[in-house]
């Protein structure tokens, strides 16, 4: 009887720890298929262990961090460089790279001073031979510049040789040019004074009184009397050249000046005194 008693106690006992087995979270379903399936005895085997997964053959990172990354945090893939590590670093040649710092290249690439100084010293080059072959090819006096081996034995004649001839081309350019100035405005005044004589529009035309009429439209009712007209114009062109003659022969005066049609107009003085 008690051997009875003993045994119904064990079965109880072993029932209870498997229900508490079965509701545990952690006991895995294989557990719990072997504990149903068998029956409870004091001499079961021990649940076997979980299966082993494989090594990976290399490291897989997550697709995402486990936490955002700080914006502050500088990354680093290394060990920092030492002082002695990164001076090596800086003088160290890299290809298609500027060159390392302390080197000429590196100075003649990086020094602006030198890059202005070759840039005007082109620009001045260029605009003295452009100077010299102008001068060259359209002064008078080239028989009078010396010779060119002149300059290696005897440079200051040479030079003021050179000024000398410079200063006469200079002067015969700006006789030319003031020449040249005068003739179009005694062109000018003296097409005025014609008009000006024939009773003509002063503002009829352009280009400096120019008109494309002709003759008898220009006349106007003196060309319809036939032979007179080649005396009154005579007349005329006599009158305009003694008015001509009559001013260029009387003082000219501070108070006008003419202009470049020919018209005389007073000069305009600020507070009388230019």
């Amino acid at each position: 009887m008690k051997h009875i008693m003993s045994t119904m106690a064990a079965l109880q006992l072993s029932r209870q720890l498997t229900l508490r087995t079965m509701r545990s979270p952690q006991t895995s379903l294989l557990t719990r298929s072997l504990l149903l399936s068998r029956p409870a005895s004091s001499s079961s085997k021990p649940a076997p262990k979980g299966r082993l997964l494989e090594k990976p053959t290399r490291f897989n990172p997550p697709s995402h961090p486990a936490r955002l990354p700080r914006r502050n945090r500088q990354p680093a893939f290394q060990v920092p460089l030492s002082a002695k590590e990164r001076d090596q670093q800086k003088k160290k040649q890299y290809p298609h790279m500027m060159p390392p710092e302390g080197t000429f290249f590196h100075w003649f690439l990086t020094n602006r001073n030198i890059h202005v100084w070759i840039t005007m010293s082109i620009l001045i080059s260029l605009a003295f031979f452009t100077w010299l072959n102008n001068f060259l090819a359209n002064t008078p006096y080239l028989d009078q510049l010396p010779a060119n081996n002149m300059f290696f034995s005897h440079p200051i004649a040479f030079l003021s040789r050179y000024a000398d001839v410079y200063k006469l081309h200079t002067e015969y350019i700006s006789a030319q040019t003031a020449e040249h100035r005068r003739q179009k405005v005694e062109d000018v005044r003296k097409r005025a004074e014609f008009r000006k004589a024939h009773g003509l529009n002063e503002g009829e035309g352009i280009f400096g009184g120019w008109t494309a009429r002709g003759d008898w439209e220009v006349m106007g009712t003196g060309a319809k009397e036939g032979g007179e007209v080649v005396e009154r114009q005579g007349q005329k062109e006599k009158e305009v050249l003694e008015a001509v003659s009559e001013k260029e022969a009387a003082p000219a005066d501070g108070e006008a000046y003419a202009d470049f049609e020919g018209r005389r107009k007073p000069i305009k003085k600020w507070l009388g005194i230019w």
